[in-house]
């Protein structure tokens, strides 16, 4: 008899749709925190969690995907989808960073010419701004926790929402894009003690600048929180140590 037909059976909600990645993403970080799904064990079929929670199967793929790039699962092709039994996360996350320092700060100035567009079109034409609520207020629950991978999750969700209210679709899939490259270093980032609150206050200064139709404003703000990371990213490379020499794990 296989590991897989001794697991016993996974309960899981069905999801609305709105910010259904999001939502997937964080209902099986919900049940590998809580024990429900073990390190080492192998996650459901892509096909089985796709008919438990009533989404599509690239949903699906996406969601576990985000986790495979946070380091929480380990996706083997061929095999499947397993949470991870070993690493230490927070520091992978640092390491990751200060081994790609320029490549993030290229990535950043990218995003800042990018959603600084983003920013003045949302505050000029957006008239729904539900989703970047929504995102503020799962960014303020996880800080609570703090839920670093859950932060990361409505970080990366208010930057998709603002995009996608400045009604452009290529900016807004320009930005989701861009946001996934920078998934580690949004990790690092928002594992530094202060940090969360910080950018809480940020996020809440380019929706307020949005909803009040100042497109000057909204651009500004956004500029001067991406400025604001830029910043974190030295502080937390140059204050890191380089990662010991280890012998490479034959695969």
């Amino acid at each position: 008899m296989t590991r897989r037909s001794q697991r016993p059976a996974v309960t899981l909600e069905r999801l609305p749709s709105l910010g259904i990645k999001e939502r997937v993403a964080g209902q099986l970080r919900s049940l590998i925190e809580a024990g429900s799904l073990q390190a080492g064990e192998q996650l459901p079929s892509e096909r089985e969690l796709a008919e438990q929670l009533g989404v599509s199967r690239s949903t699906v793929r996406e969601a576990v995907q985000f986790l495979g790039a946070l380091g929480l699962v380990e996706i083997r092709h061929g095999s499947g989808t397993f949470v991870r039994t070993d690493g230490d996360l927070p520091s992978e996350w640092l390491q990751w960073t200060k081994r790609h320092q320029v490549e993030v700060h290229e990535l950043l100035e990218v995003r800042r010419g990018l959603e600084a567009v983003a920013a003045e079109l949302a505050a000029e034409r957006s008239h729904d701004l539900g989703a970047m609520e929504d995102a503020l207020a799962e960014m303020e629950a996880a800080i609570d926790g703090p839920d670093v991978p859950g932060l990361v999750e409505a970080d990366l969700s208010f930057h998709t929402a603002l995009a996608a209210a400045s009604g452009n679709t290529a900016l807004r899939h320009l930005t989701e894009s861009l946001g996934r490259e920078l998934l580690r270093e949004r990790g690092a980032i928002w594992n530094e003690p202060g940090r969360p609150e910080r950018s809480l206050r940020e996020h809440r200064r380019i929706y307020e600048a949005v909803r009040a139709g100042d497109a000057l404003g909204a651009r500004t703000a956004l500029v001067d929180h991406l400025h604001s990371v830029e910043q974190d990213v030295d502080v937390l490379v140059d204050r890191t140590p380089d990662e010991p020499n280890r012998k490479t794990k034959a695969r």
